[in-house]
Parts: structure tokens; C-alpha cells; sequence
């Protein structure tokens, strides 16, 4: 049986520095996807099928590496306005 936080205790502020920290987690993980990804490219032989589709989660991976940054951008400036209200 899975125990949930219970997350009703906390504040606006600090349920965004919690996703903040999650943000900034996974960020990492994001990048260690790309690296295999492109060493599973690199060790593809050439010619061989396959190519065509790690190219594809590469270019996924790289747009959720984008996107993560957008996220950590966008939380900190709203915690930074929400902060000075």
C-alpha cells in the first residue's frame, strides 16, 4: 500500500520548491538518457535499421531537457513574484 505525502499542509511557496526540486532531479536523468542514446547510435552499425528511431528519442529527449528548463525557469519566476506579494 503506497503512503502519499500528505501535501495539504504545505504552502503555495513551498509546493513549488518541492516541484522545483523535482524539476531539477530529473534534469539529470534527462541528460544521462541522451548520452546512452547516442552511444546506442554511435554502436549501431551503419546501414542497419534503427537509426532513424534513436534519432527520434534523441530528439525527445532533447525537447524534454528544453522543457525541464522551461519548468524550473517558469517555477522559480512565479516563486520569486509570489514570494513579494
Amino acid at each position: 500500500m503506497s503512503h502519499e505525502p500528505d501535501w495539504s499542509s504545505l504552502s503555495l511557496l513551498e509546493l513549488l520548491e518541492k516541484a522545483q526540486e523535482f524539476a531539477t532531479k530529473a534534469y539529470p536523468s534527462s541528460l544521462s538518457t541522451l548520452a546512452f542514446l547516442e552511444r546506442a547510435l554511435d554502436k549501431l552499425p551503419q546501414g542497419t535499421k534503427g537509426g532513424a528511431g534513436i534519432a527520434e528519442l534523441m530528439r525527445k529527449a532533447l525537447q524534454v531537457q528544453k522543457t525541464l528548463v522551461e519548468i524550473q525557469q517558469s517555477i522559480s519566476s512565479m516563486t520569486e513574484v509570489l514570494s513579494h506579494e
